[in-house]
């Protein structure tokens, strides 16, 4: 069956049959491939997460190693990820920098149950950006990092690009093959217009500071480039934010509070100076994807230029979103938390 790139409708569907319907209809109308489950021969499991398991499996018709995804628990909670995946897959996975979605299948005799599908996707054989770093990175020039990094902004440039706020971007969401970067996991994702709140749900390290803030903030692009910023940290490290400390709450308070890693020695100026803008505590200061990617081209090219400066761009103001006396990369003295501000941050997960 041939994929046609049609756009699939954005419902906001809050009942599971109601996703049930919707994934048969666009499966009817060839928008979503359907494929016969007995097509594929399932080896091993390869990833599970409190929502999701993933199988690595053999397509035989074509002799291809591709990954199978199941989301599982709550239909309730499971069926609008399930579908937000799709319809955004269904929409950007041909670009090289994303997950390539070939399309769905169904267990056999299972009930008419979004746990009974699974999605067929392209299989990374290097695994997460997480486990190719510390596997790798001894071996790591600049100019591979700068690639890395190039990768992964081309693959949020064209999210951006088509409306999508991706919302939970780590490294482990970074799949790897053959040393390419491809962005993964679209089950928070949303299209900008059709976010209304969110809290804290991900992993913290990446989470903006206003999400710890303010519980009604409402995410955007520039949540997605203060993960990105991390991101570009951690290429340069080879390590994960805040490794030592081990409670995510502990993190949430260290981010609230202001704090940010610290840049790593011989990492080149520009570089640091790119993401640290990208993980302002101020949205309005942090730069467009397509500005983080002309930047590391410079860089990949050889410009060692100065930033442009942003200090003239209007401010939104977002001073209500700040707990007092904090400053980026710094911790103030007087910044300790009272209990009710721990509560309110640990009331976001």
């Amino acid at each position: 069956m041939h994929l046609e790139r049609g756009d699939c409708s954005d419902p906001i569907i809050t009942k599971p049959n109601l996703s049930i319907k919707w994934l048969q209809k666009a499966i009817e109308d060839d928008l979503i491939n359907f494929f016969d489950y007995h097509k594929f021969d399932i080896s091993e499991e390869i990833g599970r997460s409190t929502h999701g398991i993933v199988y690595k499996a053999l397509w035989k018709d074509c002799q291809l190693t591709v990954a199978l995804k199941s989301l599982t628990g709550n239909e309730d909670i499971i069926s609008q990820e399930f579908i937000d995946e799709l319809r955004h897959l269904q929409k950007v996975s041909f670009h090289p920098n994303i997950i390539q979605f070939y399309g769905v299948i169904k267990e056999p005799h299972a009930e008419q149950l979004i746990s009974s599908y699974k999605m067929v996707l392209q299989f990374a054989a290097d695994g997460d950006l997480r486990n190719y770093l510390r596997l790798n990175f001894s071996s790591l020039q600049w100019t591979d990092k700068l690639r890395i990094a190039e990768e992964i902004t081309l693959g949020l440039l064209f999210l951006h690009t088509n409306n999508i706020v991706h919302l939970d971007l780590h490294s482990k969401n970074i799949l790897v093959h053959e040393g390419k970067m491809m962005i993964a996991d679209f089950g928070r994702s949303k299209n900008e217009s059709s976010i209304v709140t969110s809290g804290g749900h991900g992993v913290p390290a990446y989470i903006e500071p206003q999400c710890y803030i303010n519980p009604s903030y409402k995410r955007n692009k520039k949540s997605d480039i203060y993960s990105l910023g991390v991101i570009l940290w951690e290429i340069s490290s080879g390590k994960p934010p805040f490794e030592s400390t081990l409670q995510r709450e502990a993190v949430a308070i260290q981010i609230y509070k202001g704090e940010r890693e610290t840049p790593i020695e011989n990492t080149p100026e520009y570089y640091v100076e790119l993401y640290q803008r990208c993980w302002d505590t101020d949205p309005a200061k942090r730069p467009e994807t397509e500005f983080i990617h002309d930047a590391l081209e410079n860089l990949i090219s050889g410009k060692n230029l100065d930033l442009p400066d942003l200090s003239n761009v209007v401010e939104i103001k977002t001073d209500y979103l700040r707990p007092p006396n904090v400053h980026r990369n710094l911790v103030t003295s007087d910044s300790s938390l009272s209990n009710n501000e721990v509560e309110d941050i640990y009331m976001t997960f």
